[in-house]
């Protein structure tokens, strides 16, 4: 399947797919930068839609950026600053991945 080869290449990680309940999840082995708009962009080309991208990592909260460990790619924050600003696990949601210079990700928990 064309989804499964382009996650697979995109993270190095065999991903689980449901069409059913409309959902791609893989696993990243190695640290890297996330291109948003590259992973939308190839998802439209298998002729799937993206309807949301959501990704959990450690990081940390400076100056309104959320700061991924250990690449150190920034994003800038949307949303309320949590109290809790030290490196920890968080789930986010990206927001406006098809414009690079707009992309700003939610804490979703």
């Amino acid at each position: 399947m064309g989804l499964e080869k382009l996650l697979r290449g995109l993270y190095g990680s065999v991903p689980q797919l449901d069409m059913d309940q409309q959902f791609a999840r893989v696993r990243v082995v190695q640290p890297q930068t996330f291109d948003f708009k590259a992973l939308a962009d190839g998802i439209k080309r298998n002729n799937v839609g993206t309807a949301g991208i959501e990704f959990e990592a450690t990081t940390e909260l400076r100056d309104g950026q959320v700061v991924i460990q250990p690449t150190g790619q920034k994003f800038p924050l949307s949303g309320a600053l949590p109290e809790k600003k030290e490196a920890a696990r968080r789930r986010m949601k990206v927001i406006q991945w098809e414009d690079p210079a707009k992309t700003e990700v939610q804490i979703v928990r």
